[in-house]
């Protein structure tokens, strides 16, 4: 059973894009962002978004001592990672049975060789459809905005079949 989600970079930005970080988090579970992703300039979220999110629920994650040490060997062993890739698979493989929220292929790629169950935003979308804590028209909205948005990489057949469905 999955109790934690720890997202990343891509995955925030593209449920900001569509506004549904805010319904995500009222998913059953418990998400965390490791620290230094919250403050990666990347996220277009400002302060009062952050307020927002961790009244919400969503956790920082500030990784101890010795698991940054843990990101640091992993970041040597494997250059294709970025430094924040490394924060977010050393959080996945040290917190109970988590999951990993990326968009990020070779994070995905590394991730699910280390044992790390993983999951993109598409998991969201059909966790938030599933659970009946949003309405398909707002789901609908959002896919059909991340398939017209040219920086959000989602295989268009997976975006047409769960539109296909939600139109139902």
């Amino acid at each position: 059973m999955i109790r934690v989600v720890v997202n990343d970079a891509s995955c925030l930005i593209d449920l900001n894009k569509v506004g549904l970080l805010p319904a995500m988090l009222t998913l059953p579970y418990r998400f965390i962002v490791p620290l230094p992703i919250r403050y990666s300039e990347m996220l277009d979220l400002t302060d009062e978004n952050w307020r927002h999110l961790d009244d919400s629920g969503l956790e920082t994650f500030d990784l101890p001592g010795d698991l940054v040490a843990e990101v640091t060997r992993l970041a040597q062993e494997t250059p294709a990672l970025s430094g924040n890739d490394c924060f977010c698979l050393v959080s996945a493989l040290h917190l109970r049975d988590a999951v990993l929220l990326t968009g990020d292929l070779r994070l995905r790629r590394e991730a699910v060789a280390a044992g790390v169950r993983v999951h993109g935003v598409l998991w969201v979308i059909d966790q938030l459809h599933q659970t009946s804590l949003c309405g398909a028209s707002r789901l609908v909205a959002a896919l059909e905005a991340w398939r017209a948005d040219r920086t959000v990489f989602l295989p268009r057949s997976e975006i047409d079949n769960r539109l296909g469905g939600l139109r139902r």
